[in-house]
């Protein structure tokens, strides 16, 4: 099997030749030309595209509040331990 790519006509130049009449009947049986059958869609995924949006952005509402309260928390804490050295510096100092 040769795995060379052939040249086809139209992008040859060259001009296109179709098959005999004989091979043209063997080659493929004509189809019936009818109404497609519809096609039937099953019900709609539970979640959409907009869904899937709407949920990425709770979730990422929802970090940036819970990295602001740490935020705030840490900054209270700080303060605290600040005040209580300054509390144990002021009570050595008297």
């Amino acid at each position: 099997m040769s795995f060379v790519r052939k040249p086809r006509p139209y992008s040859s130049g060259l001009p296109s030749v179709g098959l005999p009449q004989a091979a043209r009947e063997t080659a493929r049986p004509e189809q019936k030309k009818g109404p497609r059958p519809r096609r039937v869609r099953g019900p709609r995924p539970a979640m959409s595209w907009a869904g899937a949006v709407t949920g990425l952005a709770v979730l990422g509402t929802a970090l940036v509040i819970l990295v602001g309260a740490s935020g705030l928390w840490n900054s209270v804490a700080r303060d605290w331990q600040f005040r209580s050295a300054a509390a144990g510096v002021t009570d050595v100092a008297r």
